[in-house]
């Protein structure tokens, strides 16, 4: 590969601008102490260094084996020019360091999943589709369903939640929330598709998108995901989990930017699997109609709580972890 300076710069900053997606400064420094870079036709090993106007700069064809960034344990469910959806693994954390370890620079978190939750997860490869994005999210334009596995059996096959939600109190260091007569509105739809042994499968459809809202309004209703402990002390059902058993299962938007309509779903992963056989739940199919009035047709509440806009893009915000001053 190689290129010609256009302007005085860092030779670092020079091939982050030139690489898509773009290595991090510690992925390209290996490749620069492994001497696979060269500046008219001279080894560079310091990306510190100034490049001028006119100046030539070739990577060895080996590079990529020491700068891309690896994936590792992410399953990509989609990819364009603008976006990657990937798997999530439990145990990973949504935040803005870990996304720019996995994925390399100019790679932006959309929303936000809890550690322990898997599933479909939304990158931007841009701040300003990043910002289209949030936009979609926050006039609920993205529809999304989750597979929860809970405690107990429902009486109703389907239902929903409507409430506010506000923080009640910790768990073991992290803020525990609940519905309350004031604070940020939140809604949920939920259906059974499958029954077990003292436990059932949901599908569940967020319409808002506070944080643990599954969570809290699964155990409101007296059945908790199976095993969250954070909003349960006590189940009915014995299984062991080693994490609550959520799963983003799909995500329907239409494109910000080729308008094409997207339609992803994430397969159940194997812990999720064995629980369903523990339980004796089985379930074959992901049902592709959604549950509640489509989150593209959702009506908009038109009362606000003072002080707590409903359609917060400042929580959206936050709930993609957004920290990149230069895209505000």
């Amino acid at each position: 590969m190689k290129w010609v300076v256009p302007e005085r710069q860092k030779l670092i900053q020079f091939l982050q601008a030139q690489i898509d997606p773009a290595p991090t400064g510690k992925q390209l420094r290996r490749v620069l102490e492994a001497n696979l870079c060269r500046v008219n036709g001279v080894v560079e090993r310091f990306g510190t260094a100034d490049v001028e106007k006119g100046w030539i700069v070739e990577l060895s064809p080996t590079w990529q084996s020491l700068a891309q960034p690896m994936l590792g344990s992410f399953e990509v469910l989609h990819e364009d020019a603008h976006l990657l959806i990937v798997d999530k693994p439990a145990g990973w954390v949504c935040t803005d360091d870990e996304c720019l370890k996995a994925f390399g620079a100019k790679r932006f978190l959309i929303h936000r999943l809890d550690k322990d939750t898997t599933g479909a997860l939304l990158i931007a490869k841009s701040a300003e589709v990043r910002n289209q994005m949030i936009e979609l999210f926050t006039e609920r334009l993205v529809e999304k369903l989750y597979f929860a596995l809970v405690d107990g059996i429902p009486s109703e096959e389907r239902g929903s939640r409507k409430s506010f939600f506000a923080k009640v109190g910790a768990y073991q260091g992290q803020t525990r929330w609940g519905s309350r007569s004031r604070g940020l509105y939140a809604e949920t739809h939920w259906k059974v598709v499958a029954k077990g042994n003292q436990a059932a499968l949901l599908i569940c459809q967020p319409l808002t998108g506070r944080t643990h809202q599954i969570r809290v309004h699964l155990a409101e209703i007296g059945h908790p995901i199976l095993i969250d402990r954070q909003y349960a002390d006590r189940f009915r059902c014995k299984i062991f989990a080693k994490r609550p058993m959520l799963h983003a299962g799909r995500l329907r938007f239409m494109h910000p930017v080729t308008k094409e309509q997207i339609d992803i779903s994430a397969p159940l992963p194997e812990d999720f699997q064995q629980s369903l056989r523990e339980v004796g739940a089985f379930y074959d199919g992901f049902p592709m109609r959604h549950l509640g009035d489509s989150a593209g047709k959702e009506k908009k509440q038109e009362t606000r709580e003072e002080g707590h806009d409903h359609e917060d893009r400042e929580e959206v915000l936050q709930a993609a972890h957004v920290t990149h001053q230069s895209s505000q």
